[in-house]
């Protein structure tokens, strides 16, 4: 689809769910918006950089189906958990936060710190149940406070209900944080639409960006009820006026901001945005599921340890072998970059990947299972 427009290690690159390939344009996207700035244009270098961050937003935008005014630049997922989560209204009664045993571990860590301040975590069992919206019912109950939901798992690479979880969310005043970071690039969203009020993500998976250009987007009523206690001068609602004694927040999602942000990573990730904007999450979508059924196709069904439920699934795969050492090295030989979970492989799909490169993974791995 695009494969001669990013560097490609190896002859076979499965790796996007970990760190999607960089983009050709990557160095001259970090050049107009970081470096060539610092070097030309002394005291007005603040203009092009935060030019950089607002290009960020607003390629990101279409990507996530949002406004680009309700996107706030973060460092890392993370830090945007902690942010939200510290920023809620206090609401008598509403003690409980509502996560899933398959949720990425930094996500439960942060989450955990809310025990502090009084919050119970709530864990949901993890599997292919949580594709089913009742799976979910204890995360609207009249004592919950929020509910975080994986749009889709790491490991198994299933895909929540999530439409669903933010409608009975929203209908039992529930709060929702949507991380996004294994779907957005490759799995259609529609933030604006869902009624969802918070999302979290990060650029480095199917945005091809690499490192540090997370983000974190917030519904405008969300936001307007929420008070972080991380902040900075870049939370104020005018930065610049530079008053130590006066502190107003931002409106919308950049009162989530704190202080002064990183300019090079969210430079840098235009390269990528602008290659998945010129195709639409949409046609990626198809392509990438084209290209799973493909591989579900060429192996036993009792293969995956993930999921392989068309309609249930996003972009990746865990495929169970006989030995996993022996066959990453037949895999490694056959230049198939992928990575290892519960000793097994697991690859994933993108724009870059064609049926060749499934065709070259099916005859390596058939031997092993």
């Amino acid at each position: 689809m695009e494969a001669d427009k990013f560097y490609l290690p190896g002859k076979h690159y499965f790796l996007s769910h970990s760190v999607g390939a960089q983009p050709r344009s990557h160095e001259a996207a970090l050049a107009r918006g970081w470096t060539d700035p610092w070097r030309t244009d002394g005291a007005d270098v603040w203009g092009p950089w935060f030019d950089a961050l607002d290009r960020f937003r607003n390629g990101l935008a279409p990507l996530i189906g949002a406004h680009a005014d309700d996107i706030c630049p973060q460092l890392n997922v993370s830090s945007g958990v902690a942010k939200i989560m510290l920023g809620l209204p206090e609401r008598p009664g509403r003690t409980k936060i509502v996560l899933t045993e398959d949720d990425f571990p930094t996500i439960g860590f942060a989450l955990a710190q809310a025990e502090r301040a009084g919050y119970e975590l709530v864990f949901l069992p993890g599997g292919e149940s949580l594709a089913d919206p009742d799976a979910w019912a204890p995360a609207f109950q009249d004592d919950v406070q929020l509910v975080l939901a994986t749009q889709v798992f790491s490991n198994t690479s299933v895909l929540s209900p999530y439409a669903e979880i933010a409608k009975r969310a929203r209908e039992r005043g529930v709060f929702t944080i949507f991380d996004v970071a294994q779907s957005a690039g490759a799995i259609p969203l529609q933030l604006n639409e869902w009624g969802v009020d918070f999302a979290v993500g990060t650029s480095l998976k199917y945005l091809c960006a690499g490192t540090g250009a997370a983000y974190l987007w917030a519904s405008k009523e969300a936001a307007a009820q929420c008070k972080p206690m991380d902040v900075g001068w870049f939370s104020h609602a005018e930065p610049f006026e530079l008053d130590i004694h006066h502190f107003k927040f931002a409106k919308g999602a950049m009162r989530f901001m704190g202080g002064t942000p990183s300019i090079a990573p969210f430079a840098g990730a235009s390269a990528g945005q602008e290659i998945l904007n010129t195709h639409g999450v949409d046609a990626i979508f198809e392509h990438n599921q084209g290209l799973l059924t493909r591989l579900f196709a060429g192996l036993p069904e009792e293969a995956f340890l993930s999921t392989t439920k068309e309609g249930a699934r996003g972009s990746a795969a865990l495929i169970k072998v006989r030995d996993y050492d022996s066959a990453a090295a037949a895999l490694k030989e056959a230049g198939i970059i992928h990575d290892t979970r519960k000793g097994a492989t697991r690859v994933s799909v993108h724009l870059y990947n064609d049926d060749n490169d499934i065709d070259a993974l099916v005859g390596v791995l058939r031997d092993f299972i």
